[in-house]
């Protein structure tokens, strides 16, 4: 991913007079190192961090036309289908590369995943519902900020998952090469709260995908705003190759169908969906 590019982004609460929200944005932009606004229409920035009574969300309110207005980006992972058969089906692409095979055997052990791309989260809470135990791992702070909010919300409906679900703001790559001296800096994301995952079974990588082809369709605005926020992942290929030093397992890598394996090196199997699909490389 590319630097965060913070300085694209403001704080701001709406309603603006609200004393409530107006403290809670200014929290934010200390903990974020963003400026704070008080009124949401004057902005001279590109996006806005906006603190409303009901979720954080992210406005674009300038700069690329092409994702700027409209619906506002932020989390709902309560949309997820998470307890349908269909959503729990361990046979789906994703369930089949982590190695999830019987709900049986969740009762003796609990796959440990680290989700090292975690963006708007949706494949952290999916594997969390599905029995794993996760620690999504974003390093850019305002989507890391806008998943943690939806996470919250989202508790508030599946209650059981949380437990299974830890999130940090952090730079995977870096605490990847900690982790591969197994001197990890205790001050850091792994700390003795976060202990179990410092032997993972499984890391996922989900890194920025190509960008699409002229006359293929527009991404979807949630993606174009994080490809705007973090860029195009020049470094995937560097934290594939920490990835595998330190999965006890196997790294799983999800690909657009059609595109090239990562790195080139070619996966021990591959879990394919309508449109994805899901390279295993299993640690030897």
């Amino acid at each position: 991913m590319a630097s965060p590019a913070t300085s694209l982004v403001a704080v701001c609460p709406d309603p603006p007079r609200t004393p409530s929200l107006l403290k809670a944005a200014a929290r934010l932009s200390v903990n974020l190192g963003l400026p704070l606004l008080e009124r949401p229409w004057r902005t001279g920035v590109e996006m806005l961090l906006v603190v409303t009574p009901r979720r954080l969300e992210l406005r674009v309110v300038g700069g690329d036309i092409t994702i700027a207005g409209g619906r506002p980006v932020y989390v709902d992972a309560s949309k997820l289908d998470v307890t349908s058969p269909a959503g729990r089906r361990l046979k789906q692409p994703m369930a089949k590369a982590v190695g999830l095979k019987r709900l049986k055997d969740l009762e003796t052990h609990r796959p440990i995943v680290i989700d090292a791309t975690t963006g708007w989260g949706a494949d952290s809470f999916l594997l969390a519902s599905l029995g794993c135990e996760v620690l999504a791992v974003e390093r850019h702070p305002v989507v890391h900020a806008l998943w943690h909010d939806g996470l919250l919300r989202a508790i508030s409906k599946w209650p059981s998952v949380y437990p299974r679900l830890s999130a940090v703001n952090a730079d995977a790559r870096a605490m990847f090469h900690r982790m591969a001296r197994r001197n990890p800096d205790r001050s850091d994301a792994m700390s003795a709260k976060l202990g179990r995952f410092l032997v993972p079974d499984v890391i996922y990588l989900d890194p920025m995908f190509p960008t699409r082809k002229p006359g293929r369709g527009a991404e979807p605005k949630p993606l174009r705003v994080l490809r705007r926020l973090v860029g195009d992942d020049p470094d995937a290929t560097g934290l594939f190759r920490a990835a595998l030093q330190v999965a006890r397992r196997r790294v799983i890598v999800k690909r657009p169908l059609r595109a090239a394996s990562l790195d080139d090196m070619a996966p021990t199997a591959s879990h394919k969906g309508k449109s994805l699909r899901y390279d295993v490389y299993v640690v030897k």
